[in-house]
């Protein structure tokens, strides 16, 4: 006999693939997020470093002053120092758009996180309905071949009587 095809295969392998590209959505939002920290990491760095560069050329200044330095030499310290107190400003705004965007990164993840939680129900529920169909299917099997058995039993013992 002929084994019967679960009719409801077609919706169960879609449920697969879904939950499948959910979980694929998953890794791509925890890389964004990834990517997203790493290059906070490095907008932070620069921030330190124009800092830095500012407390050296700033300990150049005290030198240059304290050394009665001519003026354009300490007004063009005072404008380098301008120049970098600009430049850390500029870095640090930078700074917070990008923990803007790792908080969006983040945001999506949990997105992401909740559609796989969702499509792990949708395939789990249809799961358990071809477990159900195939535990159905095989105890009305068992109760043909019982029937046949039994059939049989009254049958042969009928003609030996």
């Amino acid at each position: 006999m002929k084994k019967p095809r679960y009719r409801l295969q077609p919706v169960l392998d879609v449920r697969e693939q879904a939950k499948k590209d959910a979980a694929q959505r998953l890794a791509e939002a925890r890389q964004a997020v990834a990517d997203a920290e790493a290059e906070l990491a490095r907008r932070l760095a620069a921030v330190e470093a124009c800092r830095q560069r500012q407390a050296e050329a700033n300990a150049r200044l005290l030198a240059a002053l304290q050394s009665g330095s001519a003026a354009h030499t300490v007004l063009a310290h005072r404008t380098f120092l301008a120049d970098l107190k600009e430049e850390e400003q500029r870095l640090q705004a930078a700074v917070e758009q990008q923990r803007a965007a790792v908080q969006q990164a983040e945001a999506a993840v949990e997105a992401a996180l909740e559609g796989l939680i969702e499509a792990s129900k949708e395939l789990q529920a249809i799961e358990k309905h071809r477990e159900n169909w195939q535990l159905a299917r095989k105890l009305a099997e068992e109760r043909r071949e019982n029937k046949a058995n039994d059939e049989f039993g009254t049958a042969r013992h009928g003609r030996h009587t």
